[in-house]
């Protein structure tokens, strides 16, 4: 018997699920609560995530999930733990030289973080490739990273054995 499409459509659910979140990062890895990675409302498409304290020490935890362990490249652990806090819309540079040079030294990299590549709070934005497009989408909205404060995140470096510890701190 053929099914038509009221048929159909009256066992199909249009509400969406908005708990933890499961398999949905690129790397098909947890990214919500069940795994700990609780990114702190940003990567709910929340209209008014906030920026406060609390929010970056769920971040920053989250992104400690993703280092936790031992790692024989810091440089690829770095960027899997960048994947998963872009889903926010926020990220950071990477530089691997420096991030090479911090772990054959034992020192620690830090880099500014960002909202979709714009500086955070009242940071000095310095690259010019996006001051044309910022010019023409004037929509009387303020834009989300000026509502944020200006944010760094270190991460702190160490040989384990054959490999790397990494551990993150996110600082205003």
């Amino acid at each position: 018997m053929m099914k038509d499409f009221k048929d159909i459509l009256s066992f199909v659910s249009e509400e969406y699920y908005s708990g933890p979140t499961t398999y949905a990062g690129s790397d098909k890895t947890n990214v919500g609560d069940v795994s700990g990675s609780d990114l702190g409302g940003y990567a709910d498409g929340s209209e008014n995530p906030g920026a406060d304290q609390g929010r970056f020490s769920q971040l920053e935890a989250g992104i400690n999930a993703e280092l936790a362990g031992v790692h024989v490249d810091p440089v690829t652990v770095i960027t899997k733990a960048r994947t998963k806090l872009n889903m926010t819309g926020l990220s950071f540079d990477i530089n691997v030289g420096e991030i090479r040079s911090a772990a054959s030294t034992g020192e620690e990299y830090t880099a500014d973080l960002n909202f979709g590549g714009h500086p955070l709070g009242n940071a000095k934005d310095l690259d010019p490739s996006d001051d044309f497009a910022r010019s023409e989408i004037d929509s009387g909205v303020t834009p989300v990273e000026t509502t944020m404060p200006e944010a760094k995140i270190t991460f702190y470096i160490s040989l384990k054995g054959t490999g790397y510890s990494l551990t993150a701190k996110i600082t205003e």
